[in-house]
């Protein structure tokens, strides 16, 4: 029983080892991970992120006050930052999409909805779009991203786990 113990143990820390290498070989390369927070529309994906405020102030205040520069000052009640990213790959380079328009509705677990165009900010390798959010209740909230594009709308989904 001890040497399965020791067994689940050790590959638990392989498994975590080759993790970490594989994400860090992703930022270093600039590649895109593909997760549960991605989602293909056919020519190009979707990717969403979610970042609390008061993480964003106090860890990284250089990206904190570029957003406050492009969304405003977030007000009392919002509590995070929803960020999107239109990208696609083409010849195994990533291209940010930035000619659109974008809002988003977060519905939070108790049904409280909100929706809001995202203002488009620079980020390291192209444009994203954003806004603040209120996300302060637990549980899991609906968020749909809509896109406009050349008088057409697309919309994708995400469902998003607050903790």
């Amino acid at each position: 029983m001890r040497k399965a113990y020791i067994f689940m143990v050790f590959l638990g820390m392989l498994f975590l080892l080759l993790g970490v290498k594989e994400t860090r070989a992703a930022e270093d390369g600039g590649v895109v991970v593909p997760t549960p927070l991605t989602k293909n529309l056919g020519d190009y994906y979707v990717s969403i992120g979610v970042f609390s405020i008061a993480q964003l102030e106090k860890n990284f205040p250089r990206a904190y006050n570029l957003l406050v520069k492009h969304h405003g000052k977030p007000t009392p009640n919002q509590t995070h930052h929803l960020a999107v990213s239109l990208w696609k790959e083409e010849n195994g380079k990533i291209t940010y999409l930035s000619n659109y328009e974008v809002e988003a509705e977060v519905r939070s677990p108790i049904f409280r909805a909100t929706r809001e165009k995202l203002s488009k900010y620079p980020h390291q390798y192209g444009d994203n779009y954003g806004g603040w959010f209120d996300m302060s209740d637990k549980g899991l909230y609906h968020i749909a991203i809509i896109i406009h594009e050349n008088g057409k709308t697309r919309k994708v989904t995400f469902d998003y786990l607050m903790q």
